[in-house]
């Protein structure tokens, strides 16, 4: 058996001591999460508000369920896949024309 030990994320200075913020194995940082989903990290703030993406907040900061960035990341992935097929099935029967939108 073995014991999986977290590792620092930050150091953040109080005046009188230092804390230590520990992200787990099972979560992302805001960094990390923006590197797995191609986005700026303001954008994965924004998706908090919006209450697309949840976290966990521990003074100033967030720490995502890594399982959840994942999962959202394929269906964003999913979702691409399917509106490229409607699209080219959308040119197939000449529901779109291309003309038309370049006016």
């Amino acid at each position: 058996m073995s014991l999986a030990v977290p590792t620092p994320h930050s150091f953040l200075t109080t005046g009188e001591q230092d804390v230590v913020l520990f992200a787990t194995k099972a979560e992302l940082t805001v960094a990390q999460a923006a590197q797995v989903l191609d986005l700026p990290e303001g954008a994965i703030l924004e998706l908090f508000s919006l209450g697309v993406l949840e976290c966990r907040q521990e003074d100033a900061q967030h720490f995502l369920d890594r399982d959840h960035v994942y999962a959202y990341k394929q269906e964003q992935e999913e979702g691409l896949i399917l509106m490229r097929e409607l699209m080219r099935l959308s040119e197939e029967m000449g529901l779109y024309d291309e003309e038309f939108y370049n006016d």
